[in-house]
């Protein structure tokens, strides 16, 4: 079975405005600033920050959660670019109900992406400690899944219900 992940509001005025920062204020801006510095060095710094920050940018929607995919022998994240973050079901030890996500809640980003195509990365939850997150909304409930060996998953599809239910008859747990 798949479960979509759909961009949400906040997530996609954030990709929009980190899109226009980088694609179209910086550039104008570099260019207002560079053709007044004679200094060759300082015209390839600027460019260089620019071409960071467009790989950085590519980097982020490449390793983007796209949908959560579960068969019958593991549980796949799958992403825009990027080879599916994949977790054996025999790992599986619990599936329950996650917390939502929010700007300030129990779900706090340690390190990764809060909020450029996504929320990604290692967050830490109140409770439960550090885990593995894959969601694209605020304020959506998310589904916790247990492992036997390597940190948590925390996951945040458009139907949480139906993943959870999913999953715990796929990895045969309550």
């Amino acid at each position: 079975m798949r479960f979509p992940m759909t961009l949400g509001g906040l997530t996609k005025v954030t990709t929009f405005g980190a899109l226009m920062g980088l694609c179209v204020v910086f550039p104008l801006q570099s260019f207002v600033v560079l053709r007044h510095i004679p200094v060759p060095e300082m015209k390839l710094l600027l460019l260089g920050m620019l071409a960071l920050g467009l790989l950085t940018l590519l980097f982020t929607v490449a390793i983007a959660p796209r949908a959560v995919r579960v068969t019958g022998s593991k549980v796949a994240i799958e992403r825009l670019f990027w080879p599916d973050f994949e977790v054996p079901l025999r790992e599986v030890i619990g599936v329950e109900p996650g917390p939502s996500i929010s700007l300030w809640g129990k779900v706090r980003r340690v390190a990764g992406n809060g909020g450029l195509m996504g929320f990604t990365g290692f967050f830490h939850v109140s409770g439960v400690g550090m885990v593995r997150l894959w969601a694209t909304r605020l304020g959506v409930p998310t589904v916790l899944v247990r492992r036997a060996h390597g940190r948590p998953v925390l996951l945040g599809v458009d139907d949480p219900a139906g993943l959870e239910r999913a999953l715990r008859r796929a990895a045969h747990v309550g």
